[in-house]
C-alpha cells in the first residue's frame, strides 16, 4: 500500500500545513455550496438575477475538487 508523508518546516511554512489541515473540511464546504446552489436551481422558481449568480457561484467550484469526494 503506498504512504505519502508531508513535511513542513515550522515556522516558516505554517500556512501550507494549516492548509492541507483544513483541506478536507474545505473541499466539503465547497460541496455543500455547490449542491445547495445546484438544490435552488433545480427545485425553486429563481428570478433570471438569482439563476444567474447560482450558476456563477457553482462556476467558480473548479470540477476536478469535488471529484476527488468521489
Amino acid at each position: 500500500m503506498p504512504v505519502a508523508t508531508l513535511r513542513y518546516s515550522l515556522p516558516d511554512e505554517s500556512m501550507d500545513f494549516r492548509a492541507a489541515q483544513a483541506g478536507v473540511d474545505a473541499l466539503i464546504a465547497l460541496e455543500q455550496i455547490d449542491q445547495w446552489a445546484r438544490g435552488r436551481l433545480k427545485h425553486c422558481e429563481p428570478t433570471a438575477d438569482e439563476v444567474h449568480a447560482l450558476e456563477a457561484v457553482r462556476s467558480m467550484i473548479p470540477p476536478e475538487l469535488l471529484e476527488i469526494l468521489e
